[in-house]
Protein backbone atom coordinates (compact mmCIF):
# COMPACT_ATOMS: atom_id res chain seq x y z
CA UNK A 1 0.00 0.00 0.00
CA UNK A 2 1.81 3.49 -1.09
CA UNK A 3 1.73 6.12 1.36
CA UNK A 4 1.26 9.62 0.90
CA UNK A 5 2.65 13.11 1.69
CA UNK A 6 1.62 16.76 1.15
CA UNK A 7 3.61 18.99 -1.06
CA UNK A 8 3.41 22.44 -0.04
CA UNK A 9 5.08 23.54 -3.04
CA UNK A 10 2.54 21.59 -5.44
CA UNK A 11 -0.05 22.56 -2.54
CA UNK A 12 -1.14 18.69 -3.44
CA UNK A 13 -0.82 15.37 -1.98
CA UNK A 14 2.09 12.97 -3.89
CA UNK A 15 3.20 9.48 -3.31
CA UNK A 16 5.95 8.68 -0.95
CA UNK A 17 8.49 6.80 -2.89
CA UNK A 18 10.77 5.16 -0.74
CA UNK A 19 14.31 4.48 -1.13
CA UNK A 20 16.45 1.39 -0.84
CA UNK A 21 17.66 2.62 2.57
CA UNK A 22 13.84 2.46 3.38
CA UNK A 23 13.08 -0.72 1.83
CA UNK A 24 15.51 -2.39 3.95
CA UNK A 25 14.16 -0.81 7.21
CA UNK A 26 10.34 -2.01 6.47
CA UNK A 27 11.94 -5.93 5.75
CA UNK A 28 13.90 -5.34 8.78
CA UNK A 29 11.16 -4.05 11.48
CA UNK A 30 8.74 -6.96 9.65
CA UNK A 31 11.76 -9.93 10.42
CA UNK A 32 12.00 -8.30 14.10
CA UNK A 33 8.15 -8.32 14.92
CA UNK A 34 7.76 -11.75 13.26
CA UNK A 35 10.77 -12.89 15.29
CA UNK A 36 9.43 -11.24 18.65
CA UNK A 37 6.05 -12.72 17.97
CA UNK A 38 7.56 -16.07 17.79
CA UNK A 39 9.51 -16.24 21.03
CA UNK A 40 6.33 -14.70 22.60
CA UNK A 41 3.89 -17.68 20.93
CA UNK A 42 7.03 -20.17 22.36
CA UNK A 43 7.10 -19.23 25.75
CA UNK A 44 3.24 -19.04 26.28
CA UNK A 45 3.09 -22.57 24.40
CA UNK A 46 5.88 -23.98 26.70
CA UNK A 47 4.22 -22.41 30.04
CA UNK A 48 0.92 -23.82 29.08
CA UNK A 49 1.60 -27.09 27.51
CA UNK A 50 4.69 -30.00 28.35
CA UNK A 51 5.94 -31.83 25.31
CA UNK A 52 5.94 -35.70 25.56
CA UNK A 53 9.31 -36.02 26.45
CA UNK A 54 8.97 -33.23 29.83
CA UNK A 55 5.72 -35.50 30.66
CA UNK A 56 7.60 -38.40 31.02
CA UNK A 57 10.53 -36.71 32.65
CA UNK A 58 7.80 -35.16 35.13
CA UNK A 59 6.42 -38.65 35.95
CA UNK A 60 9.94 -39.98 36.31
CA UNK A 61 10.71 -37.34 38.56
CA UNK A 62 7.48 -38.35 40.43
CA UNK A 63 8.57 -41.86 40.26
CA UNK A 64 11.83 -41.36 41.86
CA UNK A 65 10.98 -39.16 44.48
CA UNK A 66 8.14 -41.32 45.60
CA UNK A 67 11.22 -44.47 45.39
CA UNK A 68 13.62 -41.98 47.99
CA UNK A 69 10.15 -41.94 50.00
CA UNK A 70 10.35 -45.43 50.42
CA UNK A 71 13.87 -45.93 50.61
CA UNK A 72 14.39 -43.72 53.03
CA UNK A 73 11.42 -45.38 55.04
CA UNK A 74 13.38 -48.16 55.27
CA UNK A 75 16.83 -46.96 55.64
CA UNK A 76 15.29 -45.43 58.93
CA UNK A 77 13.92 -48.80 59.92
CA UNK A 78 17.52 -50.50 59.05
CA UNK A 79 19.42 -47.98 61.26
CA UNK A 80 16.82 -49.11 64.03
CA UNK A 81 17.55 -52.19 63.65
CA UNK A 82 21.13 -51.91 63.43
CA UNK A 83 20.76 -49.66 66.80
CA UNK A 84 18.83 -52.64 68.35
CA UNK A 85 21.32 -55.43 67.65
CA UNK A 86 24.00 -53.10 68.48
CA UNK A 87 22.15 -52.57 71.98
CA UNK A 88 22.17 -56.38 72.03
CA UNK A 89 25.40 -56.80 71.44
CA UNK A 90 26.66 -55.38 73.84
CA UNK A 91 24.63 -56.83 76.69
CA UNK A 92 25.57 -59.94 75.72
CA UNK A 93 29.29 -59.03 75.52
CA UNK A 94 29.01 -57.39 79.41
CA UNK A 95 27.08 -60.61 80.67
CA UNK A 96 29.48 -62.84 79.24
CA UNK A 97 32.73 -60.84 79.63
CA UNK A 98 31.60 -58.08 82.91
CA UNK A 99 32.61 -55.23 81.01
CA UNK A 100 31.63 -52.86 78.18
CA UNK A 101 32.86 -53.54 74.97
CA UNK A 102 35.49 -51.85 73.21
CA UNK A 103 34.62 -49.05 71.07
CA UNK A 104 36.42 -50.10 67.69
CA UNK A 105 35.20 -47.23 65.54
CA UNK A 106 35.19 -44.31 67.21
CA UNK A 107 35.86 -42.41 64.01
CA UNK A 108 32.62 -41.45 62.51
CA UNK A 109 31.84 -41.64 58.39
CA UNK A 110 32.20 -38.35 56.40
CA UNK A 111 29.85 -38.07 54.06
CA UNK A 112 31.10 -34.79 52.46
CA UNK A 113 34.73 -36.27 52.30
CA UNK A 114 34.04 -38.88 50.14
CA UNK A 115 31.70 -36.80 48.21
CA UNK A 116 34.55 -34.85 46.79
CA UNK A 117 36.78 -37.74 45.59
CA UNK A 118 35.30 -37.95 41.73
CA UNK A 119 36.74 -34.81 41.13
CA UNK A 120 39.73 -35.58 42.95
CA UNK A 121 43.00 -35.41 41.26
CA UNK A 122 45.10 -38.51 41.12
CA UNK A 123 47.78 -36.82 43.43
CA UNK A 124 44.93 -36.01 45.65
CA UNK A 125 43.25 -39.39 46.11
CA UNK A 126 46.74 -40.76 46.77
CA UNK A 127 47.51 -38.89 49.81
CA UNK A 128 44.29 -38.92 50.94
CA UNK A 129 44.66 -42.97 50.89
CA UNK A 130 48.22 -42.47 52.14
CA UNK A 131 46.73 -41.10 55.14
CA UNK A 132 43.63 -42.95 55.57
CA UNK A 133 46.44 -46.35 55.55
CA UNK A 134 48.52 -44.66 58.36
CA UNK A 135 45.06 -44.00 60.48
CA UNK A 136 44.14 -47.41 59.79
CA UNK A 137 47.42 -48.73 60.38
CA UNK A 138 47.34 -47.41 63.86
CA UNK A 139 43.75 -48.06 64.95
CA UNK A 140 44.94 -51.76 63.90
CA UNK A 141 47.74 -51.44 66.49
CA UNK A 142 45.49 -50.00 69.23
CA UNK A 143 42.89 -53.06 68.26
CA UNK A 144 45.75 -55.52 68.96
CA UNK A 145 46.17 -53.79 71.96
CA UNK A 146 42.93 -54.73 72.80
CA UNK A 147 42.82 -57.92 72.13
CA UNK A 148 45.65 -58.89 73.86
CA UNK A 149 44.13 -57.34 76.64
CA UNK A 150 40.94 -59.21 76.64
CA UNK A 151 42.65 -62.44 76.23
CA UNK A 152 44.83 -61.35 79.32
CA UNK A 153 41.45 -60.83 81.52
CA UNK A 154 39.74 -63.97 79.94
CA UNK A 155 42.44 -66.08 81.15
CA UNK A 156 42.77 -64.34 84.57
CA UNK A 157 38.79 -64.15 84.71
CA UNK A 158 37.43 -66.89 86.21
CA UNK A 159 33.74 -66.17 84.94
CA UNK A 160 34.96 -66.90 81.69
CA UNK A 161 35.88 -70.89 82.51
CA UNK A 162 32.96 -70.70 84.62
CA UNK A 163 30.65 -71.19 81.41
CA UNK A 164 29.89 -74.27 80.73
CA UNK A 165 30.86 -74.00 77.35
CA UNK A 166 32.71 -77.82 76.15
CA UNK A 167 31.04 -80.61 75.09
CA UNK A 168 31.50 -83.07 78.15
CA UNK A 169 33.32 -85.95 75.69
CA UNK A 170 36.43 -85.60 74.17
CA UNK A 171 37.02 -86.39 70.16
CA UNK A 172 33.42 -87.30 69.64
CA UNK A 173 31.51 -87.93 66.17
CA UNK A 174 28.43 -85.76 65.33
CA UNK A 175 26.67 -89.07 64.56
CA UNK A 176 27.02 -89.42 68.10
CA UNK A 177 24.46 -87.28 68.74
CA UNK A 178 20.87 -88.39 70.59
CA UNK A 179 17.88 -86.52 71.61
CA UNK A 180 18.24 -83.33 73.45
CA UNK A 181 15.71 -81.39 75.42
CA UNK A 182 11.71 -81.39 75.15
CA UNK A 183 8.78 -84.37 74.43
CA UNK A 184 10.66 -88.00 73.51
CA UNK A 185 9.45 -91.53 73.82
CA UNK A 186 10.64 -93.15 76.87
CA UNK A 187 12.81 -96.58 75.81
CA UNK A 188 11.21 -98.50 78.03
CA UNK A 189 7.68 -97.68 78.57
CA UNK A 190 7.28 -96.06 74.77
CA UNK A 191 5.11 -93.30 76.19
CA UNK A 192 6.02 -89.25 75.47
CA UNK A 193 7.75 -88.36 78.63
CA UNK A 194 10.27 -84.63 78.88
CA UNK A 195 13.89 -85.16 78.05
CA UNK A 196 15.87 -82.29 80.11
CA UNK A 197 19.17 -83.17 78.41
CA UNK A 198 21.45 -84.39 75.66
CA UNK A 199 22.17 -87.80 75.07
CA UNK A 200 25.58 -88.56 73.78
CA UNK A 201 26.81 -92.41 72.11
CA UNK A 202 29.88 -93.38 73.70
CA UNK A 203 31.72 -96.54 74.99
CA UNK A 204 31.78 -97.77 78.22
CA UNK A 205 35.05 -96.04 79.81
CA UNK A 206 35.01 -93.09 77.96
CA UNK A 207 36.17 -90.20 79.84
CA UNK A 208 34.00 -87.28 80.89
CA UNK A 209 35.17 -83.53 81.20
CA UNK A 210 34.02 -81.11 83.65
CA UNK A 211 32.15 -78.63 81.09
CA UNK A 212 33.02 -75.43 83.34
CA UNK A 213 35.09 -74.60 86.46
CA UNK A 214 32.66 -75.32 89.54
CA UNK A 215 32.27 -77.25 92.67
CA UNK A 216 30.92 -80.64 92.86
CA UNK A 217 27.08 -79.97 94.33
CA UNK A 218 26.39 -83.70 94.25
CA UNK A 219 27.20 -87.56 93.72
CA UNK A 220 24.28 -89.87 93.25
CA UNK A 221 25.10 -93.51 93.33
CA UNK A 222 22.33 -95.58 91.89
CA UNK A 223 20.83 -98.40 90.09
CA UNK A 224 17.55 -96.60 89.23
CA UNK A 225 16.66 -93.44 87.63
CA UNK A 226 19.40 -91.60 86.09
CA UNK A 227 21.91 -94.01 87.73
CA UNK A 228 25.16 -92.96 88.46
CA UNK A 229 25.36 -89.09 88.29
CA UNK A 230 27.88 -86.14 89.16
CA UNK A 231 25.94 -82.33 89.55
CA UNK A 232 28.42 -79.68 89.66
CA UNK A 233 27.58 -75.95 90.34
CA UNK A 234 29.35 -73.08 88.68
CA UNK A 235 29.41 -69.17 88.81
CA UNK A 236 26.86 -67.46 87.16
CA UNK A 237 23.74 -69.75 88.26
CA UNK A 238 24.50 -72.77 86.21
CA UNK A 239 24.35 -76.37 86.83
CA UNK A 240 25.59 -78.78 84.44
CA UNK A 241 24.71 -82.72 85.19
CA UNK A 242 26.17 -85.62 84.16
CA UNK A 243 24.17 -89.28 84.11
CA UNK A 244 24.53 -92.92 83.54
CA UNK A 245 27.98 -93.10 84.77
CA UNK A 246 29.95 -95.72 85.23
CA UNK A 247 33.09 -94.47 87.75
CA UNK A 248 32.57 -91.72 89.38
CA UNK A 249 36.10 -90.51 89.86
CA UNK A 250 35.65 -86.78 92.63
CA UNK A 251 33.56 -86.45 95.79
CA UNK A 252 31.14 -84.29 96.81
CA UNK A 253 32.32 -80.43 97.60
CA UNK A 254 35.61 -81.23 95.59
CA UNK A 255 36.29 -77.96 93.31
CA UNK A 256 36.86 -78.94 89.58
CA UNK A 257 38.25 -76.95 86.85
CA UNK A 258 37.28 -77.34 83.38
CA UNK A 259 38.34 -79.83 81.54
CA UNK A 260 39.21 -82.27 84.43
CA UNK A 261 38.13 -85.68 83.98
CA UNK A 262 35.05 -86.39 86.43
CA UNK A 263 33.99 -89.94 85.71
CA UNK A 264 33.80 -92.53 83.08
CA UNK A 265 30.75 -93.41 80.84
CA UNK A 266 29.25 -96.33 81.90
CA UNK A 267 24.69 -98.30 81.40
CA UNK A 268 23.99 -97.32 85.15
CA UNK A 269 20.47 -96.51 85.98
CA UNK A 270 17.49 -96.96 83.57
CA UNK A 271 19.40 -96.70 80.61
CA UNK A 272 19.01 -98.34 77.05
CA UNK A 273 22.18 -98.31 75.62
CA UNK A 274 25.61 -97.22 77.18
CA UNK A 275 25.81 -93.14 76.79
CA UNK A 276 25.90 -89.59 78.96
CA UNK A 277 22.84 -87.94 79.84
CA UNK A 278 24.37 -84.19 80.18
CA UNK A 279 22.24 -81.47 81.49
CA UNK A 280 22.87 -77.53 81.57
CA UNK A 281 20.92 -75.46 83.99
CA UNK A 282 20.79 -71.55 84.32
CA UNK A 283 18.97 -69.84 86.93
CA UNK A 284 16.72 -72.81 87.62
CA UNK A 285 15.61 -73.25 84.04
CA UNK A 286 16.69 -76.51 81.82
CA UNK A 287 18.63 -75.36 78.74
CA UNK A 288 19.41 -77.13 75.18
CA UNK A 289 23.18 -77.96 75.61
CA UNK A 290 23.91 -78.07 72.38
CA UNK A 291 23.45 -74.29 72.59
CA UNK A 292 26.47 -74.31 74.92
CA UNK A 293 28.72 -75.86 73.21
CA UNK A 294 30.22 -73.05 71.03
CA UNK A 295 33.91 -73.24 72.24
CA UNK A 296 34.26 -76.78 70.79
CA UNK A 297 32.36 -76.98 67.65
CA UNK A 298 32.42 -74.80 64.44
CA UNK A 299 29.22 -73.23 62.99
CA UNK A 300 28.71 -76.40 60.47
CA UNK A 301 28.90 -78.95 62.86
CA UNK A 302 26.56 -76.95 65.17
CA UNK A 303 24.17 -76.90 62.74
CA UNK A 304 24.74 -80.53 61.87
CA UNK A 305 24.54 -81.44 65.93
CA UNK A 306 21.20 -79.27 66.90
CA UNK A 307 19.74 -80.83 63.70
CA UNK A 308 20.56 -84.14 64.48
CA UNK A 309 19.38 -83.62 68.57
CA UNK A 310 16.01 -81.94 67.74
CA UNK A 311 14.94 -84.87 64.97
CA UNK A 312 15.63 -87.50 67.15
CA UNK A 313 12.39 -88.58 68.81
CA UNK A 314 13.50 -91.67 70.94
CA UNK A 315 15.65 -90.92 74.33
CA UNK A 316 18.26 -93.40 75.50
CA UNK A 317 17.02 -92.82 78.90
Amino acid sequence: MSKYKFNKEQLSFVEDKLGIKGKIRVVFNYIFTSLLLAILYYIVFALIFDTSQEERLVKENKLMADEYKRVSKKMDILDNVIADLRDRDKEIYRSIFKSSPPDFFSHQYNSQLYSQLDSSADLELVNFSTIKTKNLEGMLTNENSIFDDIMDKAEKNSAVTSIPSLIPLKRINVSQTGASIGKRIHPFYKTTAEHTGIDILAAIGTEVHATADGIVADVIRSDRGRGNEVIIEHEGGYTSKYAHLGDILVRKSQPVKQNNIIARVGNSGLSFAPHLHYEVIFNGEIMDPVHYFFADLTPNTYREMMILSMSSGQSLD
